[in-house]
Formats: structure tokens, sequence, C-alpha cells
């Protein structure tokens, strides 16, 4: 596909944002990116490495996308790593390249003076890759070099590995998916089956692009459709919110994507002076997915942002996973968003009794549950709702588990046979089931015609018989009370059963929080108590960062609660004659 697009007239392929503005603007054409991709495809043919791995931990950019495109090119698997520049990232690193094992590692040229370092963390049982540094000294000298016949490419079987995406981590320790060249592109044609065809379409992105939102739904759909992508790098989006929104404006973009905590963070910290240079107009697409979509999100969003041009018909919520290659479902183009009003009793108890939405916005606090649909099943794919202990399709009005089967499938995980034959290869009870399927570990409900999820299997908390919802409660605690950021839920053994815990990030010091401590907790036990019906047995209070996240942002609640009960989660410590709420 890249190669079709380089030999028509040049046309832009990425502008890119270094500092999140247009101050120092780069882009490539197509034509640009085919010539950089072929400089680092020949260096890899140079050293043989067709049909082996190429852990790619360059940081997000033009360079980034230069050397994936080259290593496809020279027919090696690519193996997207978040940079190892901070300790967590690092411990992230080390796992994948002691997993995958490697024969190469493309990095930036600024952690060249820190390989041993790196190294020294692997076991040593583990091979030593070798490294490349790619810049764009780098790319000027290989292209010098090039034989004539650097254009050359390894032939690729389209069955054969493409790609090793690595698990999140929100659930358990990162996992390598192999994703085929056909898996990639069945993905572009089910996401472009939803969007349509437009001929001005311009995309925007600052997700990660060693997530796979951020590569297969934004830097791969981008080629594959040849429509102009802008890019920033992730930490210039964080650092001020409103550049995200800006570059919308200044390109006239027509297409972007987010998780929800982006539109909550847009809405809360971009100020009126900032506002009022937004014109969102142009936007007839923004997909939402990578976490649970919320409803009070989608609302203040669009509360916020109506009065500058955007509309919420654009807002795409859909559904995806990593297994999945990404996309499994999405709202269709300019169609509603629809929201599903649940009993929350009811849904506790794993059925589903819809509520008018009259009686449920009239109901008591916490006694409706508003559930955003993902939308229509991609084309080419079936989605089938299953109680995942019975094996069986679970009974219309019921939650079970959600299976996929399609051509988005990925073949498994590297390495892991076992785990492989029960994820990917998962079968109905019955006998005479023929199909396999993806067994994706979330939990919702089809409702007419479309997909709704309500949860991750493993993260659901059962106190006395209920089903709860973490990412519910922790929407209640993070708005009991404007100094508190992350939260993250789950539960423990107790006396009586198991007890449910809320860790919380605290927007303050200990001695700040030694003045306002007993305000604070009461709001955390008053919110979750008066939304969900339950107690608090602890609420832990963390300084901000301390809640591991995954790289697009998820909270891993299983690392939490093993810290939490091990004794190492950090912990703002409390007045010293104030008593716990209780024992653990």
């Amino acid at each position: 596909m890249l190669g079709h697009r380089a030999s028509l007239p040049r046309q832009l392929a990425f502008r890119f944002l270094p500092d999140g503005t247009d101050d120092a603007a780069v882009e490539w054409t197509y034509h640009d990116l085919a010539q950089h991709a072929a400089t680092v495809a020949a260096d890899l043919l140079r050293r043989e490495l067709t049909g082996r791995r190429v852990v790619l931990a360059l940081d997000p950019g033009l360079h980034y996308i230069a050397a994936l495109f080259g290593i496809f090119r020279a027919g090696a698997t690519a193996v997207p790593s978040f940079p190892p520049t901070g300790k967590r990232a690092l411990a992230r690193f080390v796992s994948i390249v002691e997993d995958c094992a490697p024969d190469v590692i493309v990095a930036d040229t600024r952690l060249a003076d820190r390989v041993a370092q790196f190294e020294a963390e692997l076991p040593a049982s583990v091979a030593r890759p070798h490294w490349m540094f790619v810049d764009d000294d780098y790319l000027r000298r290989a292209a010098g070099s090039r034989t004539p016949d650097g254009g050359a490419h390894a032939p690729v079987p389209a069955d054969g590995p493409a790609l090793l995406q690595y698990t999140s981590g929100s659930t358990g320790d990162p996992k390598g998916i192999v994703l085929t060249h056909e898996n990639l592109v069945s993905n572009c044609r089910a996401l472009e089956a939803n969007m349509g065809y437009e001929p001005d379409r311009v995309g925007c992105t600052w997700l990660p692009p060693y997530h796979d939102m951020g590569l297969m739904g934004t830097i791969m759909l981008a080629v594959h459709g040849g429509w102009p992508l802008v890019l920033m790098p992730p930490a210039y989006f964080v650092q001020r919110p409103y550049r995200w929104l800006k570059a919308v404006t200044d390109h006239k973009v027509t297409i972007s994507v987010g998780p929800n905590f982006a539109f909550d963070i847009c809405t809360s910290s971009i100020t009126d002076e900032e506002l009022a240079t937004l014109d969102l107009g142009s936007l007839r697409q923004v997909f939402c997915g990578s976490e649970p979509v919320s409803r009070a999100t989608l609302d203040a969003f669009r509360d916020r942002f109506g009065p500058r041009g955007y509309d919420e018909t654009s807002l795409i919520p859909c559904y995806g996973l990593a297994e999945a290659t990404l996309y499994v479902s999405g709202k269709r183009t300019g169609s509603a968003v629809k929201t599903v009003w649940l009993d929350r009793a009811e849904l506790e108890n794993g059925r589903v009794r819809q509520l008018p939405a009259e009686e449920a916005e009239a109901a008591e606090d916490g006694r409706a549950a508003r559930i955003v649909s993902c939308g229509e099943v991609a084309e080419g794919h079936e989605v089938i709702i299953v109680d995942p202990g019975e094996r069986r399709p679970a009974e219309a009005g019921r939650v079970g588990e959600v299976w996929v089967r399609g051509p988005n499938v990925a073949t498994g995980y590297l390495g892991k046979p076992e785990l492989t034959a029960e994820t990917f290869a998962a079968r109905l009870a019955d006998p005479e089931a023929g199909h396999t399927y993806l067994r994706t570990g979330d939990l919702g409900f089809l409702h007419e015609g479309e997909l709704c999820i309500t949860g991750r299997l493993k993260d659901l908390v059962v106190i006395a018989g209920r089903n709860l919802y973490p990412q519910d409660i922790e929407h209640s605690v993070r708005g009991s009370h404007e100094k508190l950021r992350g939260a993250a839920v789950f539960s423990v053994p107790g006396e009586s059963g198991e007890e449910l815990v809320v860790v919380t990030e605290f927007r303050g010091t200990a001695r700040q929080l030694a003045g306002e401590r007993g305000e604070v907790r009461d709001a955390v036990v008053a919110a979750v108590t008066a939304g969900h019906g339950v107690a608090p047995a602890d609420v832990h209070f963390a300084p901000v960062g301390a809640i591991p996240m995954t790289t697009s942002g998820k909270v891993r609640r299983d690392a939490t609660r093993k810290a939490y009960v091990q004794g190492t989660l950090k912990k703002l410590t409390p007045a010293a004659d104030e008593p716990p709420l209780s024992v653990r």
C-alpha cells in the first residue's frame, strides 16, 4: 500500500508537531516515507533479519513510522514498545525483550549511552540484541551508502507475522499478540466500512504509536486510506490538552480519536480564553474507545464544546481490543449516540432490565445505570454473548462474556500455546457448535443489534452476591471531592467475606491531607455508599501517579491490588492520631 501511495503524485502523508504546535512542524509525503522506510529496510536486510523480530522503541514521531514500515519492508516482525525512559517503562521494556528475544532494538540516539544500563536489567539467559539508533543523521548517512538494489524488499506473505503487539497489562502481565499482515489490512477495511469515504479527510492524533489505538487506529489507517494525519507527541497533549483541539481547529481536522479520559481532561482543563480560540465544526468522526465510555463525560464535553462547533453526532463510541487487532464495533457515522438506561440493582445480578428514559432520569441517585452503546459489530465479524462458566449463549436479558469471530482476530499469543487455545480457540459447550471464538474477558450484552460493554470479567467486584463494576465506583470516587484525581477499586478477603477497597490519588502533600483527611474520606465513603450501596472497608490515599496505569491510560487494578495487599503501594501518611477505617 505504501509503495502504491509513493508512486502517485506527491501527496502529504504526515504533518508532525514536535512540540504540539505548528512552530516547528515537519511534513513528509508518502514518497518521503517510502524513501526513509527503504533506508531502514536496507540496513535490516544487510543484517539478514528477514523473519526475525525487531523491537521498535523510538520516541513517537516520523522516525517511528519510517522504522515501522522499514521493518515491514524487510520482512521482519515489528515489536512496538514504550521507550525505556522511566522506571515503569524500563520494567515493561525489559519484560518485552525477555519474552520475544529480538535480534535488533531500534531506538533514539539519546539512549545510545545507556545500552549497558538496559542490558544489565536483562537475565543472563537472554541473548543481547544489536541496537540501531535512528535519527535524521542516520537516515541521511544510510541513504547515502545504500547500494543500487537498496530499494529491494523481502517478499512478505499475507498470513505471515507483521506485528507483535503487547497487551496493555491492565489485568495481568503483558502478552505478545501475533498479528498478521491480513489482520492489519482487515482492521483498516472494517474501520473504513464504518467511516465511509470522504475526499477531504484529515486526521489528528496524539496517541502513543506503540498502543493499538494509536498505531492500528490512526497511523496504519491513514496510510491505508491515503489521507493526511497530523501527529503530536503524547506528552505534549498531557501537558496541555488544549493543543489537541487547537490542532483540530488549525488544520480543519475531520477525524480524530481519544480514550474517555482525554475528553474528561479537555473539559476540566481548557480555559475560557482557550475555548474562545477553538472551532471544532470540521469534525465528522471522533472515535472514543480503549476504556469504558462514560455518558457523564460525553455530556460534559458536549456542553463545554458544543458552542465551539462540536456536534455530538460526530462522536463514535467504539469497542475493541488488541487480540482483535483493534476494532470490533462502533457507532455508525452521523447517527446519534445511544444510551441504554438500566436498573442498577438488576445489572448487579447480571440481568438487563431497561428503564424508560423519563423514569431513569427521575430515579434516585444510584438506581439507574447509563450504558453507552458501542454500536454495530464490524462488517464481516460476529459477536455472541456467552455465560462464561457454562460456555453456552447467555439467555436474553442477561449479561455475559463477549466472544468475537472474524478476520480481525489475531493468531494467538507468542510462546503461550495453552493460553492461546483457551483465549483464541474457545468453543461453546454444544458439541455441534463448529466455530471457534476469541474470549475477550469483557462483559456486556447486545441491545437492538448493538454491543454494550459493562466491565471486565477479571475486574468484577462481587460483594454479598452483587456484581459491582469498578469503573462506576471509581467515577463516583473521583467526583466526590475536588482534590481527588485517579482511583482504583477492588476487593480483598475480610472476616465476613469480600470487602471493598478504594485507592485514590490526592492532589496535595501528606501535610495537606492530614488537615483534610476526615472530610475527604467522608466524602468518598458517602459517594460510594449512596451510589452503590456498599461502604468501603478501607480508603487508601496515595500520591498522584501511584496507581499503576497502562500505556493507554487504563487503571491496572490487578497490579494495584497486589501492591496494596503486599504493602508496597505508596501512601500519603495519615495524621498520627487518626485511627484506620479497618485493619487489613
